[in-house]
């Protein structure tokens, strides 16, 4: 999201016990730009020694000021050969469930995140005869706590090399792990994983063979997103998510987007360098929580690398402290650099290695988002960006035995064709808020929700999906003071599905607005994903449709249709109930043309508002016929069947 007007975040402070360490995050002001940035003060109070990397508090003022390129090994890299001392394993597992190990390797490497230094992998042998590698990642076990509201993480044990893998078929797999160093090749014994015939879950979601608007899940099952962004937590850590998750999924939520921002689940950080995360391994377990959460609810979970901030030197600029920066050691001296210097590159692929090798297992991981809001960076140049994003995606996919989906994102809804096009992402995005300071655009949200998706998808052929959409974007008192009745929540909930999108328009402000009105505002997630509850979108062959809408009251009321074959989605809206201008109206004389609808058809009709069915009635569609809708305010949702 680009943030205007001044709003004030409170971020959590994470202790570890066993290490004196506090990592105290200021306040973010996320305010007009260029204004205020991120400021994050790390304060070492004592001696450090995490994970075999060890160091005084403020040595030459890289702890608690500029920070390097990489931290300093404490020892030389071995040249003895490595021994691998396996850990416990899963034997038997559902398909598409996990199968998880572990291994400690001697000698330990002096920065585990270097593949040059080590490699660890599980070879897996499918019951077809497939070879699969599964990359193995640093791990650490953590405790958690809450105290005085702030979430408490304290070290378990050693870290030692872990593996998750998700396989695909049911059978006998066979499996043994491998160490490469400069050392040489250690190979552990050969095991056997049963993996049975049930499935875990639906498994991994791909573009839709039968329908590319939509994704699919690889049971064959359909996929619509419902959710909000939850893109980082408060001081409450992963119990706020705890919270977050249980209402979205009480009210049949299926969607969140998560960012990994240097301030809570990023990996690189001012206080890390570049290419060692030691000293991020609590918020990497901190991100193994959150999914495993939003898995365990049902929610998928769009996973955002790249914060547009960190490269920007006007828009939320955190440049100052970017590891990347070369006046803090890194190997780039302006923003735009990063997505041509070959060692940047090196640098964020290593990232990229241990993110994917470490959550790809998911099978609720919906995409990796390369960027949010990738033209907010400096010095935007569509031809290195779309070449940038083209490489990382191609390196992606090398990588994700699952191969999921891969997107990124733009602030200006206009951005950018030329990465659309060029750049062989899966899934395309859209960001809008209507209001920012004294300008206000397209104040009729539900109309850009339904135009904007389908003429994205008509360029592109990919997956829509609105992302974010807001009414304001200075803060969270700036939209409740323009639309005090979560008018543009709502409509974006319900506009969405009418344009072919993947999914609901997902709104931001998820820790104030939303939860801040919890009655309020979930129930219109639980409102739509009841509504919207085992409809075919992949197999229903859905046309979109505008009807004719007749009334005598002169109010601009419209209809949006998804009309298949069998089935079809109404939604009646009077286009003259929208934020500014909240005034309900009862219509009661609407009649919609019924020439996309022929046939004899069974419809039940749905409060969108309250959450429940009002209605049902049997008609014959067909050139000429209309529908005379049941009396409504605001707006109506109708689903119909063949009967």
């Amino acid at each position: 999201m680009l943030a205007w007007a001044t709003e004030s975040v409170n971020y959590p402070i994470v202790e570890h016990q066993s290490d004196p360490l506090t990592v105290a995050f200021e306040p973010m002001k996320i305010g007009r730009p260029g204004t205020i940035v991120l400021m994050v003060s790390v304060i070492m109070t004592a001696a450090i020694s995490v994970a075999g990397v060890s160091g005084a508090a403020g040595d030459n003022g890289n702890r608690a000021g500029a920070a390097q390129p990489a931290p300093p090994a404490t020892h030389q890299v071995s040249t003895d050969r490595p021994t691998l001392n396996e850990r416990r394993f899963t034997r038997r597992v559902d398909r598409y469930g996990r199968f998880t190990a572990g291994a400690d390797v001697s000698p330990r490497p002096a920065n585990p995140f270097d593949p040059a230094e080590q490699t660890v992998l599980v070879i897996l042998r499918a019951p077809d005869g497939r070879r699969v590698s599964a990359t193995a990642y640093w791990f650490q076990e953590y405790h958690r706590s809450l105290t005085d509201g702030r979430e408490v993480l304290t070290p378990v044990g050693t870290p030692y090399w872990k593996v998750r893998y998700t396989p695909d078929a049911p059978g006998v797999w066979r499996w043994h792990w491998v160490a490469r160093s400069s050392g040489g090749v250690a190979r552990g014994s050969t095991h056997v994983l049963h993996v049975r015939r049930r499935w875990a879950n639906a498994g991994f979601l791909r573009v839709s063979p039968r329908d590319s608007r939509y994704l699919a899940h690889d049971d064959g099952s359909p996929y619509f997103a419902i959710g909000e962004n939850l893109s980082w937590y408060d001081q409450r850590g992963t119990y706020a998510y705890d919270d977050w998750l249980d209402q979205l999924a009480a009210q049949e939520a299926t969607w969140a987007r998560l960012w990994m921002p240097a301030w809570a689940m990023g990996l690189e950080a001012s206080d890390t360098g570049l290419g060692d995360y030691t000293r991020r391994l609590d918020r990497a377990w901190q991100l193994d929580h959150v999914m495993d959460a939003a898995a365990e609810r049902g929610i998928s979970i769009q996973l955002v690398l790249q914060y547009h901030g960190a490269f920007s030197t006007v828009f939320n600029s955190e440049w100052a402290t970017n590891p990347y920066n070369a006046a803090n050691g890194g190997p780039i001296a302006t923003p735009a650099e990063f997505f041509t210097d070959p060692v940047a590159r090196a640098l964020f692929e290593r990232r990229v290695r241990y993110v994917v090798a470490r959550w790809g297992h998911a099978t609720n991981l919906e995409a990796w988002e390369l960027w949010n809001e990738v033209d907010l960076t400096d010095g935007y140049n569509s031809s290195a960006v779309a070449q940038w994003h083209r490489e990382v995606a191609t390196f992606i996919r090398s990588i994700d035995p699952a191969g999921h989906p891969i997107t990124t994102s733009f602030a200006f809804f206009f951005n950018d064709p030329i990465v659309w096009r060029d750049s062989g992402l899966d899934l395309t995005q859209l960001h809008f808020y209507s209001q920012s300071g004294a300008l206000t655009l397209f104040p009729d949200l539900a109309r850009v929700v339904v135009d904007w998706p389908r003429d994205r998808y008509a360029e592109t052929g990919r997956p829509v999906l609105f992302s974010e959409l807001g009414v304001h974007s200075a803060g969270p008192a700036e939209t409740v003071a323009s639309d005090p009745e979560g008018i543009g929540v709502h409509d974006g909930l319900w506009a969405a599905a009418f344009g072919g999108s993947m999914g609901t328009a997902m709104p931001w402000w998820w820790d104030s607005v939303i939860a801040g009105e919890p009655t309020r505002y979930y129930p219109m997630f639980g409102s739509v994903a009841t509504f919207l509850r085992d409809v075919p979108w992949d197999r229903a062959g859905f046309v979109v449709r505008e009807p004719e809408v007749t009334t005598t009251r002169g109010r601009p009321v419209r209809a949006h249709l998804l009309a298949g074959d069998d089935f079809a989605l109404l939604w009646v809206k009077d286009g003259g109930f929208r934020y500014d201008t909240p005034t309900r109206v009862s219509i009661d004389d609407a009649q919609v043309a019924l020439d996309d609808l022929p046939g004899r058809w069974c419809a039940a009709w749905w409060n969108t508002w309250l959450g429940r069915w009002t209605s049902i009635a049997s008609f014959d569609g067909g050139p000429g016929r209309r529908l005379t809708m049941p009396a409504f305010s605001a707006d109506s949702a109708v689903r119909l069947a063949h009967c």
